[in-house]
């Protein structure tokens, strides 16, 4: 079996796909992943073959621009970047299908979706947290717009349908059309977040039942998968950290995530509020520059892989993207979440829900920052329940093993009437 994988995204929406695609390749499936130029390394790495969507300069310009960023404008900004997009997947889909090939594309792949619907190409698509999928069953927790669960259902649902037709619709159903109709394709879509972008043939939900329950009014078939746990295939931790680790108590990790918004303030707030309870820290802040008067109990790097750091520390702060916020989950540790846009407000709320954690809003006020820090090394409760996370945690294989039975099905499912037609 050939698939091709189209992610599109940062780090938290990319690597689940290659988890996936390394779980694919162990079966004997060869793996196609067209994505963003800055994990071609990561991707290569896991014998998958790389196409890039874009060039480098496009994708970090589209990542660091605030507006991205702002919940007031998120969404039309993301927008604009995908729509870039819609026709080089349809193009590379169609134009490298073959009898053997199965199409699996994460939210925004929706040229592959147009491909689909053009020439039946079998497809699934991924979604790699809930948010997304609209319910008014257990509404999403969304920055701009929110559907109360305590109004009644039947109000529950008129209120998605307006939020649906009046913006999500309004923003992309245009451009979708206009690729749609130069391909011969009939009509218009419309209800674009609650039908037509997921696959008929199946959506597969990279994140465990646990985590969100499945709803009635989510899209069928549905393949409940499990968190991948993928982290980038990093060899592991340098010694310098291993040293620091053994060295002391276990420390608290700060990120920032794929984004570069939590401000020099947030650390200095974090350097304040562990010295106050007498913790320890790590603070991963990617390309910002190195503090130069941190304290012995406090280390900075740039990365460090998540499945290897975890597991020593005591509690993890960051922004609240779904790779992070599982990799703590299988670690069993506390986790403090400063959702800033996109999916973090929804993933934050069904942690706190579960108990694993707490959610801080922005911009940061330094006594909540020390209050949570407290909560997290002290509170029975919130350790229990992390540990009873953990305990729900299969291992990385088992975590795509669903996930890839469903796409070896699609695969058998299609695979003979296409033969019987070649014949």
């Amino acid at each position: 079996m050939r698939v091709i994988m189209v992610a599109i995204g940062s780090a938290g929406d990319v690597f689940p796909f290659i988890g996936l695609g390394a779980a694919l390749t162990v079966r004997g499936h060869q793996v196609t992943l067209c994505s963003m130029p800055t994990f071609q390394r990561a991707i290569e790495a896991q014998g998958l073959n790389f196409v890039p969507l874009c060039d480098e300069a496009t994708y970090s310009a589209a990542m660091g621009d605030p507006l991205l960023w702002d919940p007031k404008t998120s969404f039309a900004v993301l927008w604009q970047a995908i729509a870039g997009l819609l026709e080089p997947v349809y193009d590379y889909v169609t134009t490298h299908n073959t009898d053997d090939t199965v199409v699996v594309g994460s939210l925004w792949a929706l040229g592959a979706r147009i491909a689909h619907e053009k020439y039946g190409i079998p497809y699934l698509s991924v979604q790699v947290s809930p948010s997304t999928l609209l319910s008014a069953h257990l509404p999403p927790v969304h920055p701009t717009f929110n559907v109360s669960r305590r109004l009644p259902l039947t109000l529950r649902k008129l209120l998605w349908r307006g939020i649906e037709y009046l913006s999500l619709d309004r923003t992309c159903a245009p451009q979708i059309n206009a690729l749609r109709h130069k391909h011969g394709l009939p009509g218009v879509v419309k209800n674009i977040f609650s039908q037509w972008m997921h696959a008929p043939q199946g959506v597969i939900c990279l994140f465990p039942e646990w985590f969100a329950p499945a709803q009635k009014d989510w899209p069928q078939p549905l393949h409940m998968a499990g968190f991948p746990l993928f982290d980038g295939g990093a060899p592991g931790l340098d010694e310098p950290t291993r040293a620091f680790l053994v060295a002391g108590a276990p420390p608290i990790v700060f990120t920032q995530g794929s984004t570069e918004h939590f401000d020099q303030q947030f650390y200095r707030f974090a350097l304040a509020a562990l010295h106050r309870v007498g913790a320890r820290g790590i603070f991963l802040s990617g390309d910002r520059p190195l503090f130069t008067d941190l304290p012995p109990t406090v280390i900075q790097r740039p990365f460090l892989p998540m499945s290897s750091l975890l597991p020593h520390a005591a509690g993890l702060v960051h922004p609240g993207g779904i790779g992070a916020m599982s990799q703590a989950l299988a670690a069993g540790i506390a986790q403090i979440v400063l959702p800033i846009a996109h999916d973090q407000f929804d993933n934050a709320e069904r942690l706190v829900r579960m108990g694993c954690g707490i959610r801080l809003a922005l911009p940061l006020n330094k006594q909540d920052l020390d209050d949570a820090i407290t909560t997290l090394l002290h509170d029975s409760r919130l350790q229990t329940a992390c540990r009873r996370a953990s305990s729900l945690m299969p291992c990385d294989a088992a975590s795509c093993e669903t996930a890839v039975n469903a796409i070896e099905q699609c695969h058998a499912r299609h695979s003979m009437p296409r033969l019987r037609q070649a014949s």
